[in-house]
């Protein structure tokens, strides 16, 4: 076994990813007394699953809690990133942060929180964040 895990690193370590893109932007901590949420998500057709994870951090950048969760299925990446939002949610309702915001890479699952949209493919679960 250990070889197989040895010759998948090695093969892996040859890989060309093109040029490292710089970061634009950096994370911008919140302000006092309330807690930022950064959620994420991956999916992979080809394995079947998806999971999510996420991070809560303090207004000094300090970490509070951290999740990763795998999910039973794949799901699309857009429908991933609600679950995302919505475990954050439920992390943060655990922990009784009275004031979180959010951050997340999917523009559209974001919208659609925001719209209250009801009638697309998640709207069940956005119901959770209102």
């Amino acid at each position: 076994m250990a070889k197989n895990v040895v010759d998948d690193f090695a093969c892996s370590a040859n890989w060309d990813f093109g040029p490292i893109r710089s970061s634009l932007s950096s994370w911008v901590p919140p302000s006092q007394g309330i807690h930022k949420i950064n959620v994420d998500c991956a999916s992979s057709e080809h394995d079947n699953f998806s999971s999510v994870g996420m991070v809560i951090r303090d207004c000094n950048g300090q970490v509070v809690a951290a999740l990763c969760k795998p999910l039973q299925a794949s799901y699309s990446a857009e429908l991933t990133e609600v679950i995302a939002l919505k475990q954050g949610v439920l992390l943060a309702q655990e922990l009784q942060l009275p004031r979180v915001i959010f951050e997340s890479d999917s523009l559209a699952a974001i919208q659609a929180i925001n719209d209250r949209a009801m009638g697309n493919n998640f709207g069940h679960l956005i119901q959770g964040f209102l």
